[in-house]
């Protein structure tokens, strides 16, 4: 049951980073307006490069380390005082570069919004995350993320009241992770020794942070790109109607993402003890679970894509309803690159396939997005991102072939497809009569959830024993 709680809390913390932001949206939409809204994207677009850049790769291998030595004090003690050090001289170095960047920058209303983006930076440098994550220990990270993205949806809405104070906006959503991750450190004399400074080799992780942090800088990268490069070639605006379709297919994303970062720790820990058939049965499981919530996630945006950005963003988002529902599809992918990448390849250290995936899916969206956008404008970079991630779960689908082959991954898809077949008509028909309204969602997720329910269970699909077990559980304890 241990990983079941992993999942809620992973689930929790992957979605309050998105949700957040989520609850301001129609507000902060309305307020800013397109015009901001879109420096807001282009601006924080162009510092999650130097974000990532600070990061190197520790997230996921810092995560993957301490879960291979979670049961020894003394070397997860090593490993994250070396990480640590690591991480606080790649920050620094990125900071220096990020000014200098900024310092050439030609517009100085730009530049000012950049420095404010900036702050983020710090973030980075306080975050331990991972070493919480490969003890599996997600509670203190999600708790305190909570709180403090309480506070800053509270000050938002009385901070910010009119278009000039996008600054204000700017600054809580960047200050917000640098208070996250400081209130975290406390915890950590509870699970640490000290370790003499003599007895570190911090160059030894060097190398294998590099080869994580090469397709991390892809993934981020072509996440990123279509917002910086539809800033340049199509507008600020192009680039905020991109970002808020964005946003909302992220969220169902992130429900996907998430079990990712709960089976990583896990499946680590399974491959250092060579228990290769459970990790074959526990990834097997993910891919149920996540094919289930994939398609249901789809059919749920698809069905409500039209009214529901002009009902949340305001009526000059319009054209957000049409890119969600064409990017809503990216989901499925999505879903397949993070089962077959960020758990099963990392854990089993398959680094350069991992890597090669990335890589491609940066290549593919640069073309795309060149070719595309000048074509097509924003819907462009939409097709771009679909293309990207078909790209990663394609190739990583074919390098486990051996191992998973694809009438297991796709086994009771059809099943799935029934049930969002269904979810997507009923939702698409009361969209097209009905008026939208918080209660008119509420029922709509209500009668999704039935539909989709009701045809998982009567056709048995894979995904129920998945499930059942969980509710078995839950029912014995009461």
């Amino acid at each position: 049951m241990k990983i079941i709680k992993n999942m809620f809390y992973s689930t929790a913390y992957q979605m309050i980073a998105v949700a957040i932001p989520l609850i301001t949206m129609p507000y902060i939409s309305r307020v800013l307006g397109t015009s901001g809204i879109g420096i807001n994207s282009f601006t924080l677009s162009l510092v999650s490069y130097f974000t990532l850049i600070g990061a190197l790769g520790i997230q996921t291998y810092g995560n993957r380390e301490i879960a291979y030595y979670q049961k020894d004090l003394y070397q997860r003690s090593k490993v994250f005082f070396e990480l640590i050090i690591l991480q606080f001289t790649a920050v620094f170095v990125t900071i220096g570069s990020f000014l200098l960047f900024v310092s050439f920058y030609h517009n100085p209303q730009v530049q000012f919004y950049l420095l404010l983006q900036g702050v983020v930076l710090f973030s980075t440098l306080f975050n331990i995350s991972w070493f919480f994550m490969g003890i599996e220990n997600f509670r203190i990270i999600v708790v305190r993320n909570s709180i403090i993205n309480i506070v800053v949806v509270v000050l938002t809405f009385l901070l910010v009241q009119h278009k000039e104070d996008l600054w204000i906006y700017i600054l809580l959503t960047s200050a917000a992770p640098v208070l996250a991750n400081i209130t975290v450190w406390p915890f950590l004399r509870h699970e640490i020794l000290k370790i003499p400074l003599k007895d570190l080799n911090v160059i030894h992780h060097l190398k294998p942070t590099l080869v994580l942090f090469i397709p991390q800088v892809s993934v981020s990268i072509y996440l990123s790109l279509n917002k910086s490069m539809l800033g340049f070639l199509d507008g600020y605006e192009s680039s905020g109607y991109f970002s808020q379709a964005d946003s909302i297919v992220r969220v169902a994303f992130t429900a996907v993402s998430s079990f990712g970062a709960a089976f990583l720790p896990r499946l680590s820990n399974l491959f250092s003890e060579n228990r290769e058939d459970e990790v074959k049965n526990l990834t097997l499981k993910s891919v149920d679970l996540m094919n289930a919530i994939s398609i249901f996630a789809i059919a749920g945006l698809m069905g409500t894509s039209q009214t529901f950005a002009v009902f949340f963003f305001g009526k000059n988002f319009y054209k957000v309803g049409n890119l969600i529902l064409v990017e809503a599809l990216v989901i499925i992918f999505f879903s397949w690159a993070t089962v077959f990448g960020s758990q099963y390849l990392l854990a089993a250290k398959r680094n350069k396939d991992f890597t090669i995936s990335s890589i491609a899916a940066l290549v593919v969206n640069i073309i795309a997005n060149l070719a595309l956008i000048p074509l097509l404008g924003v819907m462009g970079a939409v097709i771009a991102t679909l293309l990207s991630e078909f790209t990663v779960a394609f190739y990583r689908i074919y390098v486990v072939r051996g191992v998973f082959p694809l009438s297991q991954i796709l086994r009771g898809f059809w099943k799935y497809l029934l049930g969002g077949g269904g979810v997507f008509i009923v939702l698409y028909i009361i969209n097209f009569y009905n008026s939208p309204s918080i209660i008119s969602y509420v029922l709509q997720v209500i009668v999704a959830c039935m539909i989709y329910g009701v045809t998982i269970f009567f056709t048995n699909a894979p995904v129920l024993s998945v499930v059942q077990p969980v509710f078995k559980n839950i029912f014995k304890r009461k």
